[in-house]
């Protein structure tokens, strides 16, 4: 062994690099704490996020256009890698030329995805990135793709810089459905919902919607790049022929990125329509005696448990697969002696039932959770039967849920309330719906059958039998694995959500902040969890600000500093419907007199006339008028201003647009759609603290002679309220 001693000098030089070293790497980690943690603001259609990222914790609030809340979520965050504090290099930036074949014409071999190919001679058109069609994101629209072709193809060269860091590659995509890469002639990977047989070639697609840029690492495929001229190549997929839309939006880019994770995730709604699995999807009414088998129960079977209408306590010849079997007599316990017993959650109650006791749940937070393994409940039979018995006191809310398993594939078996409807669905590998009126205070039976043999789902109420024999067959009901058992009376899939920690990648830039989340196993667990973000303190996003707050001087501070009044950011409405549709006047005539154009068109192609007559400030929809604001501009789908105040239930405003500007209750936005037809859309049965001001609308539009026999789509008013079943809209029409 060699023990080498360090003199007094060398000591201080050894300790003063190792301290310089130490300390740019904590600099380096540092600065990249400080771009990621801070206010950043993006807009998402009629919504503000607003999200603040500050020593390891996350807080989004999502607001109206107006500034009310929405909802808002927590989460603690912590970076698990930086790739470097560098600023990212965007080697193809948004909305850029590519080469590309549509119309059904296909490449006729490969030679398309490398460098020597010449795309003008192959007869390959040039457009802006993204390609598709519907939803209004696309720049180069493919408006013969719908019921003709399904794939499309996009090429384009790009130059590496020297000395790049090739494993810092990666790929931000927009996409809708899938989607294939390659490189200089290599295929590197496919969006992770698209399958491709390599001896075949066939390919299969599961759906994939569009909702902002993911970020796909190409690290790992470095050594398919190089410095100086590339070319990267995509195929786009849609899922089907009859697809209602297509996006294929790309960019690419090096460095600048870090991972991070999100673990104990909390979200807070301010009412339902927000929150998509409101109170659970809580069922408000009695359930009883809930018997589940791993096989399919023949018609005869299903009939001796109906019996004639009264039920059957005996079920011993029914023995064979039985699950469970919970009479809830009283008590959560499992009788058929498996020892499942259910656990009850917020005291659920007993009252009389069908046989003997029943549950008796309140439709706000009482459930009870069936006991076992997770794995019980996806039987590897493929084939599921459950029967129960259950009555309703109230139905008010959407996919109200009797008994499921989640809701996250055609493997989350499911028995719910059809949307709105007084009626009730089964979904347990294909989906079958049993159009019974059941909300006449009656205990009605139940048995939902997964038909795994014989291809097929059916469900019985009071013995009355529909069934649906999928073409492509019933879907696997035996690979559920979120290790989450039924849920009785609820159907917990928002909590399966919050509970999947979440990965991904920040990419700063200078004023921006960039979120990309991995796509999770669980639906909806990312749902607005990425995006592009400004910095609330960046010239554009302040005006914005002071504007939704009425904040007159931090206004004239803004614009005396050289922010323009027109300024908007990627999604935004202007500062001046900012203001209108909050009501602040001294801030909309501040904007205005700084030359504020009253009727610039922003997301939506909505003017603020049309953002400010979805609030219900009268008083800014005058003042906008006064100021030379164009009654007859139209957002992008059509509609005028009246038709957003019917929209958006402001009964105020439609009553002042009729009396003194004699607005034409009957002009027709797109597809005929009238302004009854609006005050209806967001419309929900039974909820009559968010119908009754969209009735006080249509009562103003009925009484200046408004047609309820207008078609729009081919449905005239009074169809579309006997279709929603908007009882009181009905009553309402002549």
């Amino acid at each position: 062994m060699t023990v080498r001693y360090f003199d007094k000098k060398h000591l201080l030089h050894f300790l003063l690099v190792t301290c310089f070293v130490l300390t740019s790497q904590s600099v380096q980690a540092e600065d990249f704490k400080d771009r990621i943690e801070g206010e950043w603001v993006t807009y998402r259609g009629d919504w503000i996020e607003i999200r603040t990222i500050k020593d390891g914790k996350e807080t989004t609030r999502f607001l109206k256009f107006d500034g009310k809340p929405l909802f808002s979520r927590t989460a603690k965050i912590k970076l698990t890698s930086e790739s470097s504090a560098a600023e990212s290099l965007a080697l193809i930036k948004p909305q850029e030329d590519w080469e590309y074949l549509a119309g059904g014409d296909e490449p006729k071999d490969q030679t398309w995805t490398g460098l020597g190919f010449d795309a003008e001679k192959a007869g390959w058109k040039t457009g802006e990135a993204g390609f598709g069609y519907a939803d209004n994101d696309d720049r180069t629209v493919l408006n013969d793709m719908q019921n003709n072709y399904t794939t499309i193809f996009i090429r384009k060269e790009f130059e590496i810089p020297e000395g790049t860091d090739l494993k810092r590659l990666g790929l931000l995509i927009n996409y809708d459905d899938g989607f294939a890469v390659y490189a200089n002639g290599r295929r590197l990977m496919n969006s992770n919902n698209v399958t491709i047989d390599d001896e075949t070639g066939d390919v299969s697609v599961n759906d994939h919607e569009a909702n902002g840029a993911e970020y796909f690492s190409l690290g790992e495929y470095a050594s398919a790049f190089r410095p100086g001229k590339n070319v990267i190549a995509i195929q786009g997929y849609n899922r089907n022929l009859t697809s209602t839309d297509f996006t294929l939006d790309p960019q690419l880019i090096v460095g600048g990125s870090g991972s991070f994770a999100k673990t104990n995730r909390t979200e807070k709604h301010e009412g339902i329509r927000t929150s998509w699995f409101h109170n659970d999807r809580a069922w408000n009414g009695k359930i009883d005696d809930v018997i589940i088998w791993d096989r399919a129960l023949s018609d005869e079977e299903v009939s001796s448990l109906w019996n004639r209408g009264e039920g059957s306590k005996d079920i011993s010849s029914l023995n064979e697969g039985l699950l469970g079997h919970w009479p809830f007599d009283g008590n959560l316990e499992d009788v058929s002696g498996n020892n499942r017993h259910g656990k009850g959650y917020n005291s659920p109650g007993f009252a009389k039932g069908k046989l003997g006791k029943s549950l008796d749940l309140n439709g706000k937070s009482q459930f009870v959770m069936l006991g076992g393994e997770a794995s019980d409940y996806a039987p590897e039979s493929g084939s599921l039967t459950v029967s129960l018995w259950f009555d309703i006191n109230k139905l008010d809310k959407r996919w109200q849920a009797l008994l499921s398993l989640g809701d996250g594939s055609w493997a989350d078996w499911r028995i719910f309330r059809q949307q709105m409807t007084p009626n009730v669905s089964y979904i347990g590998g294909a989906w079958v719906r049993n159009n019974t009126k059941v909300d006449d205070g009656k205990m009605h039976h139940l048995v939902a059958i997964t038909d795994k043999e014989n291809n097929e789902v059916r469900l019985y109420i009071d013995n009355v039998l529909v069934a649906n024999t999928p073409n492509n067959g019933v879907g696997d009901i035996s690979t559920d694995d979120d290790g989450w058992h039924p849920a009785v009376g609820a159907n917990l899939q928002q909590r399966i959500n919050l509970g999947t920690d979440l990965e991904g990648e920040f990419l700063p830039s200078q004023d921006s902040l960039r979120i990309v989340t991995k796509p999770s196993e669980q639906p909806n667990a990312n749902r607005h969890e990425s995006g592009l973000y400004n910095r609330s303190s960046s010239p554009t996003e302040a005006l914005l600000m002071a504007a939704r707050k009425g904040d007159a001087a931090k206004l004239k501070e803004l614009l005396k500093s050289g922010v323009s009044p027109n300024a908007t950011s990627t999604g935004s409405y202007t500062a001046l419907a900012y203001a209108a549709a909050g009501g602040h006047l001294d801030a909309m005539k501040t904007l205005i007199a700084a030359g504020a154009d009253v009727n610039q068109q922003a997301r939506f192609g909505k003017s603020a006339l049309l953002v400010a007559a979805g609030s219900p400030h009268v008083d800014a929809v005058k003042l906008l008028i006064e100021n030379d604001a164009d009654l007859d501009s139209k957002h992008s789908q059509g509609g005028n201003c009246l038709q957003e105040a019917c929209f958006w239930g402001q009964p105020d405003v439609v009553e002042y647009l009729l009396s003194e500007h004699d607005m034409n209750p009957n002009a027709r936005a797109n597809g005929g759609r009238t302004a009854l037809h609006y005050a209806m859309w967001s419309m929900l049965p039974r909820i009559p603290e968010e119908n009754n001001p969209r009735l006080e609308c249509m009562k103003h539009l009925l009484e200046s002679g408004a047609d309820p026999e207008l078609r729009w789509n081919r449905t005239s008013v009074r169809e579309m309220a006997r279709n929603n079943h908007l009882d009181e809209a009905t009553k309402l029409l002549p």
